[in-house]
């Protein structure tokens, strides 16, 4: 899959992922749409928001990875991300740590890794912001100390922080040589 691109966004709670992917979008950039066990919440589609599946449902050799949290699996099949490839040549997707350094192992050439570096401080004033539960803000902060999602992984290509969601994508996309 040469020429190809697969931007993997990573950082913790609140450090502004999904709104990095949504402006990817916009400036017509897909994004991979990961598969979860979890039900859909209000307004959420199959195929567009995740795959909702249920357990029973999923093989484990058909991810590129997944991961479990609150009690539900998540992660991205083979399919998902091959079928995306043959018909762009760039997309992106939101993971974890692993989910990062799996990606870099099954699509080494085309995986390009973004950290989103955020503090403590700013990452429970954004969750504030968009209206997580002070329980909930102590639990993510908590979950990341656990499990270093503070820390870029070794995979890591590039460090970004994301003060502004224009500059973030400008530097992505200047990173790549893409002017979208």
């Amino acid at each position: 899959m040469k020429d190809k691109c697969i931007i993997v966004l990573v950082g913790p709670s609140g450090s502004g992922k999904t709104t990095v992917g949504e402006a990817l979008v916009r400036k017509g950039i897909p994004k991979l749409v990961t598969t979860t066990t979890r039900e859909p919440r209000s307004g959420e589609q199959d195929g567009i928001d995740y795959h909702f599946r249920k357990v029973d449902e999923l093989n484990p050799d058909n991810f590129v990875e997944q991961t479990v949290y609150n009690n539900r699996v998540y992660g991205l099949t083979k399919a998902e991300v091959s079928d995306a490839l043959e018909v762009h040549d760039i997309v992106h997707v939101s993971l974890d740590r692993n989910g990062a350094v799996a990606m870099k192992k099954a699509f080494p050439e085309e995986t390009v890794v973004v950290f989103i570096h955020i503090s403590k401080t700013v990452m429970a004033e954004r969750m504030r912001k968009r209206g997580d539960s002070e329980e909930k803000i102590y639990e993510r902060i908590c979950h990341s100390d656990d499990t270093n999602e503070l820390t870029p992984p070794k995979e890591t290509d590039m460090i970004v922080e994301n003060i502004t969601v224009e500059k973030t994508v400008d530097q992505i996309l200047s990173h790549l040589n893409l002017v979208v």
